[in-house]
């Protein structure tokens, strides 16, 4: 029933969710006992990515198109100005721009306040830990030609996920640094 309702939820907000045996979840994930579960929930579009590798890629793709990319430059304020243009003030002078994106990693909620937007994301401490190369996952790359998908569990309140050639492991830990 529990699993239903995550789909409902899912469903409701736009997310395309079934629910699956733990058979099917194991042949998914092939670290798990399906004998410890009774089903899974399945996104088919869900996924992860690599945040360093996807911010070089814009920030070649934007260079391509005639952007600037100013690193290593704090942003102290983003004022909009009559004209629509808007002036980024910096510690190293300001920038007119009729564009600006808000990649402020850990600081992009007190970035988008700037310009009077509440962005719904938190910075807080996080532990995880990697494992060293497993013969289970380069067996299943080799057999799929795809990294194993990511697995959350609710009541654990963990998450794993291939991490190159072993697991990443992490915690939803409820008394985390913010």
């Amino acid at each position: 029933d529990w699993l239903r309702g995550v789909v409902s939820k899912g469903r409701y907000l736009g997310i395309d969710l079934e629910v699956i045996s733990a058979r099917e979840a194991a042949e998914l994930m092939p670290l798990i006992d399906p004998s410890q579960f009774v089903g899974a929930v399945r996104n088919k579009e869900d996924g992860h990515l690599d945040p360093s590798g996807v911010t070089h890629a814009y920030a070649k793709a934007a260079r391509k198109l005639g952007a600037e990319v100013e690193r290593f430059t704090k942003v102290e304020d983003i004022v909009r100005r009559p004209d629509g243009l808007w002036r980024v003030i910096t510690n190293k002078g300001d920038i007119i721009a009729e564009h600006v994106v808000n990649a402020g990693g850990l600081w992009a909620r007190e970035v988008g306040r700037m310009v009077g937007l509440e962005l719904p994301v938190l910075a807080m401490e996080h532990m995880y830990l990697i494992t060293e190369d497993m013969p289970e996952v380069a067996d299943w790359n080799k057999k799929t030609g795809t990294e194993i998908i990511h697995a959350v569990d609710f009541d654990g309140e963990l998450y794993l996920r291939q991490e190159r050639g072993g697991m990443l492991m992490g915690t939803y830990e409820k008394a985390n640094k913010v």
